[in-house]
């Protein structure tokens, strides 16, 4: 039966934590009703899994009202939304088509801006833009308004392109450790947290301080100061500071990262659930989190309708990280939920259409799980042939050496020979131990590490018992 409530149930189904947080702290509403609609939206914001139903014996002008009311509140403090603004007021006064009421509106902002709103740079040069226009038309008055600001505010916005021109450099700095290795970051970490506490900086420079912070803990593995910056900005979104739905899911999908390193799969998924509300151009990538952490939980079944549900995404994307991601996962999925033939026949058809872009991004993911699928399906012949075509031993060889790394395609290229008949079992055994010699694991990849070998166990269950205590003899005396 068709809920009286679809409208309002979708509504409130987009509402988040943080927008629930803001709301209760600015309800001032006193009809019944009307506060137990908002509470619930707010206690359903905070859930994922079970929500509670909304009354229909209430007036449904009440829920009108709460919509309205809702859309009010989060429309003041919506930075994106006020970004808007002040460029169509740029192109009103640019085109000389700025209208008097307008004109007005513009200049009813500066009693209410300040150096440390989030857009305060793009306001500050809309009203020299603005200074500019009111000059050469004679409107002495009103300048005084411009100027006064302007002047009164002047060392605060030469700040904020200080600021911003070096975030500019720690972006460099980072994205080239992140991709080379060859750099040391380190030295940004004081500086980019004087950036986010300062009291007197404007919010885009501070968020952006907060993501940079953000990467460069990620990039040396400081979780738990992660968690400090992430708890600050947490508290600025719950009072209306630095919002909007954009900002919010970017910080949902870092807050996954987060606690997937933490190993706190739970959190994880709450906010890759969080993550993935929202249609935008970020989705897939959104969805390719959501997934890592539901079949990390073993969640096989939800993680394959998900994948279902967004096909026609993964087929319309331009991105070829994230539509690797995507069709990793898949073939993954696939084999959990023992659909090898529909599995194998996807990844067939996904490497011939795609060879050009496999090698750009996490190739081993992918390769590793063609494998997988492959020597499940007991085609071992076929594992040689794929290793040997995409040299993949020399190409795994070259990133053999960083932290928590499993040499996963050796491993199904030696268990292959073996199945073919190549190979003696004592063979086997000295190829598997040899790739561990130099195993760099902390507490996660351990973990990581024992739980692959159990998924080959059923394969080999005398020769990988073996491995598995070579390897806890091995990992002990490290």
């Amino acid at each position: 039966m068709k809920s009286k409530l679809k409208i309002f149930n979708d509504f409130a189904e987009g509402i988040l934590p943080h927008e629930a947080s803001f709301l209760l702290k600015e309800n001032r509403i006193r009809d019944e009703e009307k506060e137990s609609i908002l509470k619930k939206v707010c206690i359903n914001a905070e859930r994922f899994d079970s929500v509670e139903s909304f009354d229909e014996d209430i007036d449904k002008r009440k829920y009108a009202y709460i919509k309205k009311w809702i859309n009010t509140k989060l429309g003041t403090v919506d930075v994106d939304a006020h970004l808007e603004y002040l460029s169509f007021t740029e192109k009103q006064i640019i085109t000389d088509t700025i209208t008097p009421k307008e004109e007005q509106e513009l200049l009813s902002h500066i009693s209410t801006y300040n150096n440390t709103s989030f857009y305060f740079q793009k306001f500050y040069e809309l009203l020299k833009e603005f200074q500019d226009y009111l000059l050469i038309r004679f409107r002495y008055q009103d300048c005084k308004f411009t100027e006064s600001f302007l002047q009164e505010n002047k060392k605060f916005y030469e700040e904020s392109i200080k600021v911003k021109e070096q975030l500019f450099y720690a972006t460099k700095d980072l994205t080239q450790e992140y991709t080379s290795g060859t750099l040391n970051t380190m030295h940004w970490e004081q500086q980019l947290l004087s950036y986010l506490y300062s009291e007197e900086l404007d919010g885009k420079n501070k968020y952006n301080s907060f993501i940079r912070l953000v990467f460069l803990y990620f990039n040396y593995k400081e979780y738990q100061k992660a968690m400090l910056v992430f708890d600050y900005i947490d508290e600025c979104f719950s009072d209306g500071k630095m919002y909007s739905k954009r900002v919010l899911f970017n910080y949902y999908a870092n807050r996954v990262i987060l606690h997937s390193n933490l190993d706190d799969a739970e959190k994880a998924e709450y906010y890759a659930h969080l993550s993935v509300k929202q249609e935008n151009s970020d989705k897939l990538f959104y969805l390719n989190n959501l997934i890592a952490i539901l079949l990390k939980r073993e969640k096989n079944k939800q993680a394959l309708n998900i994948l279902t549900e967004n096909y026609a995404l993964f087929k319309k994307s331009n991105n070829n990280h994230q539509r690797l991601g995507f069709a990793t996962h898949y073939i993954r999925t696939l084999v959990r939920n023992k659909r090898l033939k529909i599995a194998e026949t996807f990844a067939e058809n996904f490497l011939f259409n795609n060879k050009q872009h496999v090698f750009e991004h996490r190739w081993r993911h992918f390769f590793s799980n063609y494998l997988m699928l492959l020597t499940a399906t007991e085609k071992h012949v076929e594992v040689v042939k794929m290793v040997n075509k995409y040299e993949l031993l020399e190409r795994e060889l070259e990133v053999m050496n960083k932290e928590d790394f499993i040499p996963k395609i050796h491993w199904y290229f030696f268990l292959a020979l073996y199945m073919n008949g190549s190979i003696p079992e004592e063979k086997l055994l000295e190829d598997l131990i040899n790739t561990t010699s130099n195993f760099k694991l902390t507490d996660k990849g351990k973990k990581d590490l024992f739980a692959f070998v159990n998924r080959l166990t059923f394969i080999l269950p005398d020769v990988f018992s073996k491995i598995k205590s070579h390897l806890k003899k091995q990992l002990v005396s490290a």
